[in-house]
């Protein structure tokens, strides 16, 4: 295998005078609160979040409309007071992600162990040891961030857009290569990720987000026609991978689980939507283990065949 120091296409960040400008300084007073919260004890950052979250929910009108649209479709069966209280729950939840996201990128081994657990792992090893590629499939949660864990057992690589601070993108972007995992920009495309694959590094995807309709087939998603991108099947191809999910979620000690199952079977299929249904309703499996967890807050169904949207 070689060096994922040697993968082409990485994410690269370095720290230069100009992140230090007064203008750059509220990143890092944000940067440097996250960085202290390591130090305060597990109840008191739950305690904190649960004050974050509640100004996140009544502050942000806008995110909150989406989730709480979001919600009722995929979860129509619920009482209106039922969504109500998952909405609000996601709002604290989101907020409790930031001070894991400390964790994840500071975090002596100790912390980590304390605060994260990993399951499933045996998974991963058996495909390796039986000679597969791996694609390890993701969703949008608020927790996806401890994902980024999984370099201490393995090679990783992944995708992230670069942030439009470049204080933040330099922390973020050392945080998630701090176990020797790389990150790819997403605008370098397909091909580093595909290098990666076939180099023997576990590759992590997140394909669940609406992108527009060009590239992107309509899958249900719990019932509803969500635009969906089928890339995860043309990459299994290209690579000879298998697809192995993995999910995080937050568990009611304020810990986080991050669990791999075993590999998807029959995929890819035969065609673009069966790939992109197969992908949906995997998620959607992990998402019923952790409903309020879902990243509810990003527009899912923004692109509709009729036209209309639905977050207006």
């Amino acid at each position: 295998m070689i060096a994922v120091s040697d993968l082409p296409g990485a994410h690269r960040v370095r720290l230069t005078w100009r992140l230090f400008a007064p203008r750059r300084w509220p990143a890092w007073a944000a940067v440097a609160f996250l960085r202290a919260s390591l130090y305060l004890p597990l109840g008191a950052r739950v305690g904190i979040a649960n004050v974050l979250g509640g100004l996140y929910y009544r502050g942000n009108a806008k995110r909150r409309r989406i989730a709480a649209t979001n919600i009722r479709l995929c979860f129509p069966q619920w009482t209106a007071e039922r969504q109500e209280r998952a909405v609000r729950e996601h709002f604290r939840l989101a907020a409790l992600a930031l001070f894991h996201m400390a964790v994840v990128w500071w975090g002596d081994e100790r912390t980590l162990d304390r605060c994260l657990r990993v399951t499933g792992l045996e998974h991963y090893e058996a495909a390796r040891a039986a000679g597969h590629n791996i694609v390890v499939l993701h969703c949008h949660c608020v927790g996806l961030e401890a994902s980024l864990v999984l370099s201490r057992y393995f090679p990783y690589v992944g995708f992230a857009k670069p942030l439009k601070d470049p204080v933040l993108d330099f922390v973020m972007t050392r945080g998630r290569e701090r176990f020797g995992g790389r990150v790819f920009a997403r605008e370098a495309g397909m091909r580093p990720l595909i290098r990666a694959i076939k180099a023997g590094f576990g590759a992590s995807y997140v394909p669940d987000e609406d992108l527009g309709p060009k590239e992107s087939v309509y899958a249900p998603f719990f019932g509803v026609p969500a635009a969906t991108l089928p890339t995860l099947g043309r990459l299994v191809r290209l690579t000879d991978a298998v697809v192995i999910p993995c999910f995080t979620r937050f568990l009611p000690d304020g810990g986080c689980e991050l669990w791999l199952e075993p590999p998807l079977t029959n995929f890819p299929t035969n065609s673009a939507i069966g790939d992109a249904t197969a992908m949906n309703t995997a998620i959607e499996q992990a998402v019923l283990k952790m409903p309020e967890q879902y990243l509810w807050t990003m527009k899912r169904f923004k692109t509709r065949d009729t036209g209309h949207s639905l977050y207006d």
